[in-house]
């Protein structure tokens, strides 16, 4: 009998979830020319309903949340109070255009990242690695794809926010946590 603790070995995703992977960043990356301005709405909310489902449709092994709700809703309380105060100290220019459908296809970005970023490549990378590495590499991997959007000034920003909704993923076991704090943040940068 062995005195030591039985340890699960982490095994590695097919390599057709990491070739999806891929081609949700480039697609992400690839944004400012995909969907440039003046592109009609629909198609704006069709990328991001495609990547939202993209992100939910791969069948993760079902494991309960490591906290329960009323610790999810204090992560999730931490996250807003962090991106007030980053709106505060941070002035983020607010493109022009309908204020409700602004809100709208911003809900729908955020939700839709999200179930990509915290759910599909945390997952992904959680699986082969650990959850520190998921937390570093989906936050670093949310703020490059936002430089083709907003430029380079923005990485830092979108580092720090990346951390926080990875490190909401992490702590919570839930990515709807990071996904509401999301919707909050680009409705605070509408602002």
């Amino acid at each position: 009998m062995s005195v030591l603790p039985a340890v699960a070995l982490r095994r590695p995703a097919p390599v057709l979830w990491w070739g999806a992977a891929v081609i949700g960043l480039v697609a992400l990356l690839a944004r400012p020319w995909l969907l440039p301005a003046g592109v009609a709405v629909e198609w704006r909310v069709g990328f991001f309903v495609a990547l939202g489902a993209a992100g939910v449709a791969w069948p993760w092994a079902r494991r309960a949340p490591t906290a329960a709700w009323m610790p999810s809703l204090a992560v999730l309380g931490v996250g807003a109070v962090a991106f007030a105060l980053g709106r505060a100290a941070v002035e983020v220019p607010v493109r022009s255009g309908g204020v409700t459908v602004a809100l709208g296809l911003n809900a729908l970005a955020a939700v839709a990242e999200e179930a990509f970023f915290r759910r599909y490549l945390y997952g992904l990378v959680e699986q082969r690695w650990s959850p520190a590495a998921a937390v570093l590499i989906t936050a670093g991997a949310f703020a490059v794809v936002h430089v083709t959007v907003w430029g380079l000034w923005v990485l830092p920003l979108d580092l720090a926010a990346g951390l926080v909704l990875s490190w909401q993923r992490a702590a919570t076991g839930r990515w709807s946590v990071p996904a509401a704090t999301h919707v909050v943040a680009n409705t605070l940068a509408l602002s």
